[in-house]
């Protein structure tokens, strides 16, 4: 900022004279931010009105436009210790005689508490160990010398677990849950918890144990010596275990396809694992024949010794590595060409080109060197294979085996109930049934504990011998507590709108700037603006026709209705009130909350009760009407979004330009200011020089 000089020589109070004269232009500015402001404040108060319009719209017309919200009817049972009941409005009125034989059940199965088990301690001795998720079954006494495998059946799903040396509890535990059960094992309870995840007889679920036949077995073992199991990584063999179980679980097409990618993917890599070493071991004796020699060394007593020396290419291989060391003495240096250099090299030749094309190869055509069959051979030996083991499996269920459940706290689980002990195994089980139900007569069942029959609900509590009676009616209070409340809602949107639109004028009044808040009270700010915000709606072209349009079709729709004769809102007893300023607001002549027609009869209650069908058809006809006309006042513009009853995309674009235009003032108003300074600085120097001048003459003639 130049330097300004304020009335130093002429003595006029310069900064007094520049805040007058941009007093006016700074009017200017502040007329636009009141424009944004009263915008913005608008904007609030559209959206408030918008969110309750909309809510009326789906929550109130979208709801009693359907002739199913004027048909409510209610259900009271005799007995509600035994069922409750709801009616909809299809239930057909009259008393029904209703008995609860049994209530539905979900299937539970809890194990008998596992005992402990023996582990080595670090001398060797035997201690008692609790089981936990981790505890393989093979220690706990399951029997894994054959193929055992553990059969669960739910609903649709026949999940089997194929338990060997490694399977754990969490293992049998995660089957369970795949079959779709719920499953847990307790460690603190050291106990098993399964069960249905649905109650009813159809949720039945069985755990069984059995043990492959002989003929599946070899089909097993042979499919395992196919893919040279034991050489194979954990994560490997733990994939094929997978594809074992998959293959119990379903013999189908898209199951064996899965099984011959999953198993040829192993393959390609196993055979891609061979060739790698047999290249790197290769590469390995190349460089080390190179970089390193043996001499025979004779000590002072004539004794011979070979030692491995550095060959000059290698000590060069060293330097050119940087890997060589003017303190390393030789055997250091040997040292790093054996464990460094070597295997450097090594991985630099596998990653060119010409070895990758090497090994790609050698995976798909073979290599008698690396002990590699080619890739199509493998996949047919894969496809053989899996084929025979799904065929061995689909061919029979295997031969029974003595339950290693028992070694779980389990036996095999067939759905029966069973009560603690009595398996011999302390396994107790709650078997899966239906609610069975006898309605006038007729024996009905349900998997759960809720019955839906006629149109009524019934909700079991217990069993019982006892005869219940529900009884199903007319529910007229709560049609007309329907169109009451839809009536309130209405009434409170107009007046809302009302308020706004014949609100008194707020001429002469603006948004305060900030120094004119500081000179009033808290509550003289708030009685100034909210003159202010009530008066934004006046006379809005877009607020007098949704208004317009509520009241149009709520007090000027007539229909027709099944018997021929012709009704509005007034025939049914709603009408508008009698002082004109309220401007279309209804009211339901005799309702008792009603101050100016309380003392009226009560159309709407007496038609209810007498003609429910013309009421349900008049109001769903009137109440489509407002749906459908708030709907297509609620279409997206140019100039306003879907869902909305406003304009609220141009408001948003004009107060952006009201931010920009703002923003123009300030940079204006600034360049102003400054050119106002500089003219009074010119002033200023230009008095200084001539007060100067008139000193040097004045001592000159004085002199």
């Amino acid at each position: 900022m130049a330097i300004r000089m304020t009335g130093l020589t002429s003595g006029l109070d310069t900064e007094s004279i520049v805040a007058a004269l941009m007093e006016a232009q700074k009017s200017k500015k502040t007329k636009v931010e009141n424009k944004k402001t009263k915008l913005e404040w608008t904007q609030t108060i559209w959206s408030g009105l918008n969110k309750k319009l909309y809510s009326f719209y789906t929550d109130y017309a979208g709801k009693m436009r359907f002739q199913s919200s004027y048909l409510t009817k209610k259900a009271a049972s005799s007995d509600s210790s035994v069922l409750t009941a709801t009616a909809k409005s299809t239930a057909a009125n009259g008393s029904y005689s209703i008995k609860v034989s049994q209530l539905a059940a979900a299937q539970y199965v809890t194990s008998a508490k596992l005992g402990t088990y023996k582990t080595k301690d670090e001398g060797g001795n035997d201690v008692d160990t609790a089981v936990t998720s981790k505890t393989k079954l093979a220690d706990l006494g399951f029997d894994t010398s054959g193929s055992s495998v553990i059969e669960i059946k739910s609903g649709d799903k026949r999940i089997n677990l194929y338990v060997d040396q490694d399977t754990t509890v969490a293992d049998f535990v995660q089957k369970l849950k795949d079959a779709g059960l719920n499953a847990s094992f307790d460690e603190k309870q050291s106990r098993f918890f399964i069960s249905a995840k649905d109650s009813g007889a159809d949720s039945k679920f069985t755990i069984s144990h059995t043990a492959l036949s002989a003929d599946q077995t070899a089909a097993k073992d042979a499919l395992l010596q196919t893919m040279d199991y034991s050489t194979l990584s954990s994560s490997d063999q733990g994939t094929i275990k997978q594809v074992l179980s998959d293959l119990q679980n379903a013999q189908t097409t898209e199951a064996k396809t899965a099984a011959y990618k999953s198993l040829q993917d192993i393959a390609d890599a196993a055979a891609k694992t061979k060739v790698t070493d047999y290249y790197t071991k290769q590469l390995t004796e190349k460089y080390t024949n190179e970089y390193i020699t043996t001499e025979t060394v004779t000590d002072d007593e004539g004794n011979e010794t070979t030692v491995e020396k550095l060959t000059d290419a290698g000590r060069q291989a060293l330097k050119d590595a940087n890997l060589d060391n003017d303190t390393y003495v030789d055997d250091d240096r040997l040292a790093v060409v054996k464990n460094k250099l070597i295997a450097q090299n090594v991985k630099k030749d596998l990653a060119t080109d010409g070895y990758k094309k090497s090994i790609e190869d050698a995976v798909t055509y073979g290599s008698v060197d690396a002990g590699v069959a080619e890739k199509a051979t493998r996949d047919a030996d894969i496809i053989v294979a899996v084929d025979n083991y799904a065929d061995q499996i689909s061919s029979g269920t295997g031969v029974a085996a003595s339950s290693g459940l028992t070694k779980l706290g389990l036996d095999n689980i067939d759905g029966l109930a069973v009560k603690e002990n009595a398996s011999g195994t302390g396994m107790a089980v709650i078997a899966a049934a239906d609610s069975v139900v006898q309605v006038n007569g007729a024996t009905l069942t349900s998997s759960n504990t809720t019955l839906d029959v006629n149109g009524l609900t019934l909700d079991l509590v217990s069993a019982s011998d006892k005869e219940v009676k529900v009884t199903v009616s007319n529910d007229s209070s709560a049609v007309y507590d329907s169109i009451k409340d839809f009536v309130e809602q209405y009434n409170s949107i107009l007046s809302e709108m009302n308020k706004y639109y014949y609100a008194s004028s707020a001429r002469g009044y603006d948004p305060l700037t900030d120094d004119q808040k500081k000179e009033m009270s808290d509550d003289e700010v708030e009685k100034w603006e909210t003159k202010i915000k009530d008066s934004l709606l006046r006379r809005d072209n877009t607020l007098e026709g949704i208004m317009q349009t509520m009241r149009t079709t709520m007090t000027g729709t007539t229909v027709t209705a099944s018997n021929g004769k012709t009704y509005s809102l007034a025939n049914l007893g709603i009408t508008t009130g009698k002082d004109y300023k309220e401007y279309g607001l209804l009211h339901i002549k005799g309702d008792e909350d009603d101050e100016d027609y309380a003392d009226s009869t009560n159309t709407l209650e007496n038609l209810i009760n007498e003609d429910p069908d013309v009421v349900q058809e008049v109001m769903s006809k009137i109440v489509t009407d407002l749906y459908s006309n708030l709907n297509k006042k609620m279409a997206a513009t140019t100039m306003s979004s879907a869902l909305t009853f406003y304009n609220d995309k141009e408001m948003t674009k004009q107060v952006t330009q009201y931010e920009k235009d703002i923003k123009e003032w300030k940079t204006k108003l600034a360049d102003m200011e400054d050119r106002y300074y500089k003219q009074f600085t010119a002033m200023e120097k230009a008095l200084a020089s001539l007060q100067s001048q008139q000193s040097s003459l004045a001592s000159y003639l004085g002199s």
